[in-house]
Formats: structure tokens, C-alpha cells, sequence
């Protein structure tokens, strides 16, 4: 007897009613494919607020981060809306873990079998995965397979910029499992836990059960990949009915003959002609032939390199490129953002240092015309000596400044 495992991450934000149950009727309409006479024999294993998990595991670290901000538009009220509205970081992550295939459960004590091996691995889950925070878990009964969904939160440590703990997968298991691999991570860790399941399946006298050949991991990477054999197959079939299949020569070909002469003592020439067993083309027909005959040839290859292809490493390999992409991307957009609140905040500081030049000026103004009608005769001499203090000191002499503009506007009264 053998049984398959399938074991696949989801990132995007999971419909947590929907694990538990918990829909109205509209939603259930919605999900034939869920016998709900079954729902009762679900296994629901942890049921917790996500965000309460984020307030136990962040709110020490926001303190911190926000007590060492002096600006407040940089301080984070919110550490689980913070993440909610980021682009680049998912809120939670979701495992779903599957013994068998729906071939697999006629019997009783299959479906129990696949329940205890499921329950037990959740059972040791943190222990073995500190850095993975649980908040739901919940094992499915009334589908076509048992399968396990863990709904969980990856958190990481030691950050120097933002907060001192964040929520990223691939450092959260780095920080646990020194010897997983820094290039490709959750296959390490993956590959793990897939074997500690394979290993509950041999204590209960069950072979693992591989899908496809050895490369692949889960259903559906053998689907994705069957899918695109079975696309290339096509075309070689659809090749075939416009390529001759016989090796005869196609209708259309005539033979190539020999002329032989042998001329003779009397009379004429004896002539004879024979076949050599070549055909011959037009040039239209050698085109047609050859172009067929190259799109076969293609074909092929891609088939033959199909075959051989690991497309969920090649799957995965384009997946990390779109990922770093996409975090290039929200980097800089994050710091076009930031730059923008930078950039409001001086616009606003300016403008305010602006009203404080004005209202400088304008007591500078007033103490200028009540020292000037205070000293009248002696003004002249203040002035010299207030100059001269200014030059030593490398001052500006905004005094004498409001001094010439009032001089000037005096002569232009006079006029």
C-alpha cells in the first residue's frame, strides 16, 4: 500500500471563515464541492485571533521603535495594519498538507490513518518551528481528502532598521535552521518536513508514494508539467496529418530518370532510359517540404527537452526572479513615498520659517525706528559703532540694511 503527500505554501490572505466553516448559505452554494453532512468529523486544532497574535508577538518591538522616533510621522500606531497595507509583505501564510488522494479513502481506517499522521506532525509543528507562529489549524473531513490547513506567522529577529522583529518566512526559518540553504530556503525546509511525514507513513507499514518520478514534489507540479507534455504531444499530432506518414514518396513527386546512349557501327543510336531511384522537387515543393520537415524537427526538441525539464525548479527559479523584482519595485516605491512625506514635511517647515523671517523683519523695522528717533543726533555714531561690531564679528548687518532701504525711500518722498 502506498500513499502520496502533497505539501504546497499559499501566501495570498486566506478566507479563515472558510477553513472554519463558518458561512452563510450564499457561501456554501458557492462550495459544491464540500459535503457539509461531513463538516462535523473536521478536527479544528487552534482557533486564535491573527490580530491578537500580531499584539503578542509585535507590540514590545513597536514600543521600542516608536520611542526612538523624533519625528511622528515616522512612528507606526499600528503594526498589523502597517502590514496589512503593504504591498511587499503578506499579513500570514497558509500550509495546506494532504496524505493520499481522494482513490485512497473507501476505507475507514485510511481516512483515520491519514487524520492521526496529520494531527500528530501539527502536534510537533512549533517545536520543531519556533519561528512560525500558529493562530489556526484545521483538518478537513468533508472533502474528497483529508488535508490539513495551518495558517500561521513567520517571525524573524535582529533587524537593525524598523522594527527589531518583522514578518518574513524565509529569514524566520534561516534564524531556526542554520543548515537550510540561503539560496533556496523553503525547499530545504520543505523537503524536511515532507520527510518526517514520509517517515510517520513507514511506522504505520505505508510506502510513500511518489507522483510522476522523483522530481516532483506535490500534485501539482506532476500536473504542470503532464499538462505541458501533453500539449506538445498534441502538436506532434496535428504535425502528423500534414507530414506524409509513409516513407513512400508523396504524390505530387515524379521519379528521376537516366538517359543512356549507345551509339552502334550501323544505324542509330540505341537510347534507353532508367529510374535512379531519386525523386524530384520543385523549387516550390523542396520549400513547402523543408519548412515542414524543420517545424518537425523543433518540435521534437521541445518535446525531448520537456521531457527532461525540472519545471518546478524552472517554475520556482522565475518565481524568485518576479519576487525580487516586485521587492525592488516596492522598495523604491516605499521610498518615494517616504521622500514624499520628507518632502511635505520641509515645504511645511520652510513655509513656517518663512512667516518667522517676516515677523523678524518686521520688529527689526520697529527697533530700527525707535533707536533712530531715541538717539536722533547720536544715531549717526550707533550706527558706526554697531557697523564695526558686525564686520569684527562677521555679521550681517541686517540694521544697516533697513538703514539704506529707509534712505532710499526718504529720497524718493523728497522728489
Amino acid at each position: 500500500m502506498g500513499m502520496s503527500i502533497s505539501f504546497k505554501k499559499e501566501t495570498k490572505m486566506t478566507n479563515i471563515k472558510h477553513n472554519n466553516r463558518k458561512m452563510n448559505e450564499q457561501e456554501k452554494e458557492r462550495n459544491s464541492h464540500i459535503d457539509f453532512s461531513k463538516s462535523h468529523e473536521n478536527k479544528y486544532l487552534l482557533q486564535e485571533s491573527l490580530k491578537e497574535l500580531y499584539k503578542r508577538e509585535f507590540d514590545e518591538s513597536l514600543e521600542k521603535y516608536n520611542a526612538k522616533q523624533k519625528r511622528s510621522d515616522r512612528k507606526i500606531k499600528d503594526y498589523y495594519r502597517h502590514i496589512q497595507a503593504s504591498k511587499k509583505t503578506a499579513l500570514q501564510q497558509e500550509m495546506i498538507i494532504q496524505i493520499g488522494d481522494k482513490d485512497d479513502f473507501s476505507s475507514k481506517e485510511n481516512v483515520q490513518a491519514a487524520n492521526e499522521i496529520l494531527e500528530k506532525w501539527f502536534r510537533t509543528f512549533e517545536e520543531r518551528n519556533p519561528n512560525l507562529k500558529i493562530y489556526n489549524a484545521v483538518i478537513h473531513n468533508d472533502e474528497a481528502s483529508p488535508h490539513l490547513h495551518v495558517n500561521f506567522v513567520p517571525v524573524a529577529s535582529g533587524y537593525r532598521r524598523g522594527l527589531e522583529k518583522q514578518v518574513s518566512f524565509d529569514k524566520a526559518i534561516l534564524q531556526q535552521d542554520y543548515t537550510l540553504s540561503k539560496e533556496r530556503p523553503f525547499d530545504d525546509w520543505r523537503e524536511k518536513e515532507v520527510q518526517l511525514l514520509e517517515k510517520m507513513l513507514n511506522e504505520r507499514g505505508i510506502e510513500r508514494e511518489l507522483i510522476g518520478t522523483n522530481e516532483y514534489k506535490d500534485v501539482t507540479e506532476y500536473k504542470e508539467k503532464k499538462r505541458e507534455l501533453v500539449k506538445i504531444e498534441k502538436e506532434i499530432e496535428d504535425l502528423k496529418t500534414v507530414l506524409p506518414e509513409k516513407k513512400e514518396p508523396v504524390a505530387f513527386l515524379r521519379k528521376e530518370t537516366e538517359t543512356e546512349v549507345k551509339p552502334k557501327m550501323i544505324g542509330k543510336p540505341e537510347i534507353t532510359e532508367r529510374e535512379t531511384g531519386n525523386y524530384v522537387l520543385s523549387p516550390e515543393q523542396y520549400k513547402a517540404v523543408t519548412e515542414q520537415i524543420h517545424a518537425a524537427v523543433t518540435i521534437q526538441k521541445d518535446y525531448n527537452r520537456l521531457k527532461n525539464m525540472d519545471f518546478a525548479k524552472e517554475r520556482e527559479e522565475l518565481l524568485e526572479v518576479q519576487g525580487t523584482i516586485l521587492d525592488q519595485f516596492d522598495s523604491v516605491y516605499q521610498r518615494e513615498q517616504e521622500l514624499k512625506k520628507e518632502n511635505k514635511a520641509l515645504r511645511e517647515e520652510n513655509t513656517a520659517l518663512k512667516g518667522r523671517v517676516g515677523q523678524l523683519q518686521a520688529n527689526l523695522r520697529l527697533i530700527y525706528q525707535n533707536t533712530r528717533e531715541t538717539l536722533r543726533e547720536r544715531f549717526g555714531a550707533f550706527r558706526e559703532h554697531l557697523n564695526n561690531d558686525m564686520k569684527k564679528n562677521k555679521v550681517v548687518n541686517y540694521f544697516e540694511k533697513i538703514h539704506k532701504q529707509v534712505q532710499v525711500k526718504d529720497r524718493g518722498i523728497e522728489r
